[in-house]
């Protein structure tokens, strides 16, 4: 969508203009720190095992795959703080399910029974999860040695060329165009995460459209500056 910067002067509120998020399997940009992730996606369903545990740093990617997988599987989705030993089976009616941030489960026999019950039925699981599966420890062994059975599914922190792409897309769902001098600015100067080039982009859009300049290199300055003090 494209947007108009106002004329006028001086610092002004922006209006909450809406801006595209790109979410389909085409529109997620894939390096050496995620191509790992994308091909268990790109594979299904010929996984090798029905249950995967997708696990990164909030931010890197985890809920745009899993929506990805989730379409293609025609999967359910729930948080795993809401699982339950009583919607268990509601929630595998589909045959496949993704269950969101596992380090946040709130009873343990609830997720066993969910292995138990997808075996059972030949039903498919995602787990994602921020927090290293390793570092999960829950009260129940039997969970323990299905989680550690499961295949872990890397996405680490965006490289260099991701990070850059990353920014760029960024702009783009705002209908702005930075050149490859701005990307590459900007990406030496922030901290490496997708959370952090979200939030940049952000801030800059917000300067310029409260400003009311187009984007150059003097508002990128100005906003990093800022963010350092």
């Amino acid at each position: 969508m494209s947007r108009s910067r106002p004329a006028a002067e001086g610092p002004q509120i922006p209006l909450p203009l809406d801006h595209r998020q790109a979410q389909g399997r085409d529109d997620f940009l894939v390096s050496q720190s995620n191509a790992v992730a994308v091909a268990w996606i790109d594979q299904w369903p010929d996984w090798p095992q029905p249950v995967v545990i997708l696990s990164g740093p909030e931010g890197s990617g985890k809920t745009h795959l899993a929506d990805v997988w989730r379409a293609r599987a025609n999967a359910a989705c729930c948080n795993a703080i809401d699982l339950t030993l009583e919607n268990v089976p509601d929630l595998l009616t589909s045959g496949a399910l993704v269950v969101e941030d596992i380090e946040l489960l709130r009873h343990p026999p609830a997720l066993f029974h969910l292995f138990n019950f997808a075996r059972e039925k030949g039903a498919a699981l995602m787990l994602t999860s921020t927090a290293a599966p390793g570092t999960l420890h829950f009260p129940l062994p039997d969970l323990m040695s299905r989680l550690n059975a499961a295949p872990l599914v890397q996405l680490n922190e965006p490289d260099d060329m991701l990070l850059i792409q990353l920014i760029a897309k960024l702009f783009s769902e705002r209908g702005i165009h930075a050149s490859p001098e701005m990307l590459e600015y900007i990406a030496n100067r922030i901290d490496r995460s997708a959370h952090a080039a979200r939030s940049v982009v952000e801030n800059i859009d917000f300067h310029a459209l409260s400003h009311g300049k187009r984007l150059n290199m003097k508002v990128i300055r100005d906003v990093l500056k800022a963010a350092t003090r």
